[in-house]
């Protein structure tokens, strides 16, 4: 019976491999007994793990060092939801339970990320590739640099289970079609010096096909934007929003009614959310991930939308407009390729 949380040496001596695996652009490289039989992602519910004595070692991949190891695909859009570095996850050192429920976990969501300039917080964005940032085009400009921050939570404290890590980035592409006075087409990529290391609290998110049908009412937002409840600063802490989804047609008509006229257009490079009573992203949130559930994966979410503009945050019947992801996916595709990095990454249904 173990009576204190299980530490990295713990895991080492009970499974000879370290906690922070290494890492290649497509897999994570870990002991066998750990990836599923056809390498298609890990092991999470401990199945094989008590009988690996039993277990026939396997043929090791090129990328990994270790005499038992093999590259297990990295499943992108993967919520953490248990153990976080040996330790329960918990919320619960704050005490009121209303702000508590809109906190997120440490780690729960590794694909969220801060873009910082002159070491100041500007936006949110999301990974999908260790190398590659996607968030709004309005909150970035190709003649500036940025650092990324990947794998924090808590911005006021170094005290956490596992540290944050930090990227410059290397270029800003802006969709060509962005317009800044109408925030049409407002989606930019960063591409970094060098990749994250991907870990439990730093993974990817999954993008949808251009093609995909986005309709849900689970969907969640993540930033450190400002709140309703508190309009007069930043979140320290990582807070979630639960969402959903709206026809564009009715975001208009609802948007018309609010202050943009009769004749307002909500343009389709845009998805439109709406989540009641003080449910909202707000100044802040902009550039990070709206993300909904991928249909019959438990615990496995899409990308959907980036935090683009709203009229007002957190009010009566709010509305929260975002870049629709999906509209962008093949443009996204060919700026992988242009770079030379694989585009199955961030797609929820291949299998590498």
């Amino acid at each position: 019976i173990l009576t204190q949380p299980i530490t990295h040496a713990d895991f080492d001596d009970l499974f000879g491999f370290a906690m922070y695996p290494d890492v290649s652009e497509n897999c994570i490289c870990v002991p066998y007994w750990q990836c599923k039989e056809d390498y298609s992602g890990l092991i999470e519910d401990g199945v094989g793990i008590m009988d690996i004595r039993l277990m026939k070692p396997v043929h090791n991949s090129i990328t990994c060092t270790g005499d038992f190891d093999v590259c297990c695909q990295i499943e992108c859009g993967r919520q953490n939801t248990g153990i976080i570095s040996g330790i329960l996850r918990s919320n619960s050192s704050h005490s009121n339970e209303t702000i508590d429920k809109d906190r997120a976990y440490f780690g729960e969501f590794p694909w969220m990320l801060g873009i910082l300039q002159s070491n100041v917080y500007k936006c949110g964005a999301s990974l999908i590739h260790p190398q590659v940032a996607v968030t709004a085009a309005h909150c970035v400009s190709p003649s500036m640099k940025y650092v990324v921050r990947a794998g924090e939570w808590n911005w006021e404290t170094k005290n956490e289970p596992l540290p944050h890590e930090d990227q410059f980035s290397k270029k800003v592409i802006l969709h060509p079609k962005y317009r800044p006075e109408t925030l049409k087409n407002d989606i930019a990529l960063l591409i970094l010096e060098k990749p994250f290391k991907l870990s439990e609290n730093v993974g990817v998110i999954c993008i949808p096909t251009e093609k995909a049908l986005i309709t849900s009412n689970k969907c969640i937002a993540s930033g450190w934007g400002k709140s309703p409840l508190d309009p007069d600063r930043y979140q320290s802490v990582l807070k979630k929003v639960s969402l959903s989804i709206i026809p564009n047609h009715q975001c208009t008509q609802k948007l018309r009614r609010k202050a943009l006229g009769p004749f307002f257009k909500l343009d389709k490079s845009f998805i439109c959310t709406g989540g009641g009573i003080k449910k909202d992203t707000c100044r802040g949130d902009g550039g990070g991930p709206l993300v909904c559930p991928i249909t019959e994966e438990s615990n496995r979410y899409q990308q959907v939308g980036i935090v683009s503009w709203g009229v007002t945050c957190g009010i009566r019947e709010s509305l929260g407009v975002y870049v629709n992801i999906a509209l962008f996916s093949d443009w996204i595709d060919k700026q992988m390729t242009y770079f030379n990095f694989d585009t199955r990454i961030y797609k929820s249904g291949i299998n590498f």
